[in-house]
């Protein structure tokens, strides 16, 4: 049985990834490459970039820009700009060579990181009015071997308008619009449009996987957007029955979200294979959404795990204004309680900054029961998702949280919570209290 359940499993995570991956060539704006085997993917808040799993190897996209200038003095600009400030010192001389309508200018530096000599090179490309910029890191033969491989894949696309990149500044439609990061435990892969964060380890208790999708135009409400995506994410799947979990909240920098989790199901073979399912949609530019979504076996896959928490507090739509937190703020004013088996915890956050927490405890000793509680003050601040909490005693340290308020809703009904996550243990804990109205 536990066989059978891993085979399952897997099969799950690989049909995602063969599906996102189907049909698709890499590019990058006006770019298409092949990337080096089982290097890691990560999107960049400007571009993107390729890791090696082991030893010293980056290779980064950096986003086009109007060209001014010759080849050689656009080497210089962006050397200065995307180089200089983390590698100081000597500039290598540019080569320039001319390939077919473009301009080429190439140099390289041998640098040192803890030891070990690495070889940096910039690439820069100009032509029909762009300048775009590819640097590369390699330590070691093999790195250096395939880094070698990848640049010979690089050829400039026949699409003659340039455009922007999907991996910065301003994404055309159809491109993913959201920065991010990945989860500590997952390993993030381009497939085709869509990227995919499958956990590094997959066994019989892999959580889910997730991905993120190339933005899209609305559906006319985010509750919408995200039921319209599944069955695009997940084609050849059916929602099971008309059960639902789903959560809606606004982020602590302020932009608007709906998550919607259900069950479907696949006819193989003339039995059917389950599966959990969730999709989440949030702004991206004027008119289109974001779609973050997840898979995996209803086993071992809720889709509000630790991971998808980690990448929530992780995503930056591009191009929207963070509000100062004053959204979060608003909300957060009130009374929250977590209850347990042993206890309760409750905090009170007051306007001006200030907060009131209470926690109570119940031990059974044989037939006795001893009861305990503390009160703490303190004061309180947003920043963003982050939130500080200072007791007033000295004596007790001030701690940090990525916090979450929304509404959940569960067998049908809606309820306020509030999620903080505390990342200062291992393994991290995320604990929820429940909104509580104040009867006085």
């Amino acid at each position: 049985m536990k066989n059978s359940f891993y085979r399952s499993m897997f099969v799950l995570l690989t049909v995602v990834i063969l599906f996102t991956g189907r049909g698709f060539a890499e590019t990058f704006e006006f770019l298409t490459y092949s990337p080096p085997a089982g290097w890691t993917y990560q999107n960049l808040r400007d571009g993107v970039a390729y890791r090696r799993p082991a030893g010293i190897g980056l290779i980064t996209f950096y986003p086009s820009y109007p060209a001014t200038g010759s080849p050689a003095d656009e080497f210089t600009k962006m050397w200065k700009e995307r180089v200089e400030p983390a590698i100081p010192g000597a500039m290598p001389q540019s080569q320039v060579q001319n390939v077919d309508d473009y301009a080429v200018a190439a140099g390289r530096k041998e640098i040192d990181i803890q030891g070990q000599k690495a070889i940096l090179a910039l690439v820069t490309l100009v032509g029909r009015g762009r300048t775009i910029g590819v640097l590369t890191m390699a330590g070691g033969d093999d790195a250096l071997r395939e880094i070698g491989a990848f640049l010979a894949t690089l050829e400039t696309s026949t699409d003659k308008s340039g455009g922007t990149a999907n991996g910065g500044g301003t994404a055309p439609v159809g491109g993913i619009e959201v920065d991010f990061e990945a989860p500590p435990g997952y390993i993030s892969k381009r497939e085709g449009p869509m990227v995919v964060l499958t956990p590094a380890t997959v066994d019989d208790k892999t959580p889910c996987a997730y991905g993120i999708s190339p933005a899209r135009a609305s559906a006319g409400t985010l509750e919408a957007s995200a039921r319209a995506a599944l069955p695009e994410i997940l084609p050849d799947w059916q929602i099971k029955g008309d059960r639902f979990n789903a959560m809606r909240g606004t982020s602590g920098d302020g932009w608007p979200y709906f998550w919607f989790r259900t069950d479907v199901q696949k006819l193989v073979g003339g039995s059917y294979q389950y599966a959990a399912a969730m999709t989440m949609a949030f702004p991206a530019g004027p008119g289109r959404v974001n779609i973050v979504w997840g898979v995996g076996n209803l086993a071992h896959c809720t889709l509000d795990d630790l991971s998808f928490v980690r990448l929530f507090h992780s995503l930056r739509p591009r191009g929207w204004t963070p509000d100062g937190g004053k959204a979060l703020l608003r909300d957060l004013q009130g009374i929250w309680r977590n209850t347990e088996s042993m206890g309760i915890a409750q905090y009170k956050f007051l306007g001006g900054g200030r907060y009131e927490f209470g926690i109570g405890t119940v031990t059974q000793l044989g037939v006795l029961e001893r009861t305990s509680s503390s009160v703490a003050d303190g004061r309180y601040e947003l920043r963003g998702p982050e939130l500080t909490i200072t007791p007033d005693r000295r004596d007790r340290r001030a701690a940090k949280y990525r916090i979450r308020v929304y509404e959940e809703f569960h067998l049908g009904r809606w309820t306020r919570a509030m999620s903080l996550l505390d990342e200062s243990g291992n393994p991290a804990l995320e604990v929820q209290y429940m909104r509580i109205e104040d009867s006085r």
